[in-house]
């Protein structure tokens, strides 16, 4: 059996992290098995599920500016004993130390991007530092779609051979859609007579939560019977809370926290609206079709993530008032159906994906 070593940042419900899971899940354990280096000492919420599937997780302390050249010690110390044969690294800023001493010690090296380009200046500049070093250090390149790849690795990277996009699969069965299953959640949450539109992501900068909001209020005004469901967790949700209530909107926004049951969650919606700044792919926009949704998107999203004709994109650089009523004009005529084949048509259930990962890797062990 060969062990991978993935390698990343904390392994909490997030976009990466449940790609990553979604595949272990599928993966054939008698032939392949993952290991973990994370990067903090807090628990994560998918290491008890990774420890029930057999495989170990590393902990090292968070890069500080004061700890480079002491968690470079570590990881060439950690490397030096642990005799890896693949090690696949989530990019981020210790990508290129990681690699590097992965490499040192003979291990088959990969870079994985999973998101486009930042419109922040300094994140942009530090990115393309990284990338300009982890390209030294990799053996293989995966990035979740051609753009994520063109940003993190450059154009010459994505044209050599070396280079493939992964697709963001996820488990598309689970998220099936019946106007059963549609009603029995409604209900379950007291929820029958409202229009339910919902959000899975972090609150961040990037998931842009304020323009979100600024839809919703406008939608808001013109019925009473909207309401809006947050998942998922941040360093920005306590500002989110602050304008929800300078919006007067706090008896129409209900925070949902960090879920488990995220198919569920697509399938109570009535309606997907996701106006990121940027993104990877948008793995959550994969999810929400695989459950029938109408997804009102931001043009970050990345073509290869349309996978049906319920997608509409829209600029960031339009109204609050205009993107409030297209997603109302659209609404009227829309008829919600199960969708999953066309997911899965497109290449992104789990299964076929850990299929092609399992081969892969298999045929890279050194």
């Amino acid at each position: 059996m060969l062990r991978v070593l993935q390698v990343i940042g904390k392994m909490d419900r997030a976009g990466a992290e449940s790609l990553l899971m979604n595949l272990y899940r599928y993966i054939d354990k008698s032939k392949v098995q993952f290991d973990f280096l994370v990067f903090s000492y807090e628990e994560g919420d998918y290491d008890k599920e990774i420890l029930r599937m057999g495989g170990k997780i590393y902990r090292m302390p968070s890069l500080r500016f004061y700890n480079y050249m002491d968690l470079s010690r570590r990881l060439k110390k950690f490397f030096g004993e642990h005799s890896y044969k693949i090690v696949h690294g989530h990019m981020g800023s210790l990508a290129p130390m990681y690699l590097h001493w992965a490499k040192k010690n003979g291990a088959y090296t990969i870079a994985h991007s999973h998101a486009t380009n930042s419109d922040v200046l300094l994140e942009r500049w530090i990115y393309w530092f990284l990338s300009h070093r982890v390209v030294n250090v990799a053996d293989y390149f995966f990035a979740c779609s051609e753009q994520a790849g063109k940003d993190r690795f450059g154009e010459k990277i994505v044209e050599q051979s070396n280079f493939e996009v992964l697709k963001n699969s996820i488990e598309t069965e689970k998220f099936r859609y019946t106007q059963e299953r549609h009603e029995a959640l409604k209900s379950k949450y007291n929820l029958e007579d409202k229009m339910v539109l919902g959000h899975v992501g972090r609150f961040t900068e990037a998931k842009n939560h304020k323009f979100l909001l600024e839809i919703f209020e406008k939608i808001s005004e013109k019925t009473d019977r909207a309401v809006l469901l947050l998942v998922g967790r941040g360093e920005l949700e306590n500002a989110v809370r602050e304008q929800i209530k300078e919006q007067k909107l706090e008896d129409k926004v209900i925070f949902m926290g960090v879920r488990d049951d995220i198919p569920d969650m697509m399938n109570l919606f009535d309606v997907f609206v996701f106006t990121s700044v940027y993104e990877g792919l948008g793995n959550v926009c994969i999810e929400a079709q695989a459950a029938g949704l109408p997804c009102f998107v931001s043009s970050a999203i990345q073509d290869e993530a349309i996978l049906t004709k319920n997608v509409w994109r829209y600029s960031l650089n339009l109204s609050a008032e205009k993107w409030a009523a297209e997603i109302l004009k659209r609404l009227e005529i829309f008829e919600r159906k199960d969708t999953t084949k066309e997911v899965v048509e497109a290449g992104y259930d789990a299964a076929h994906t850990a299929k092609l990962l399992e081969n892969f890797y298999c045929r890279h062990e050194r």
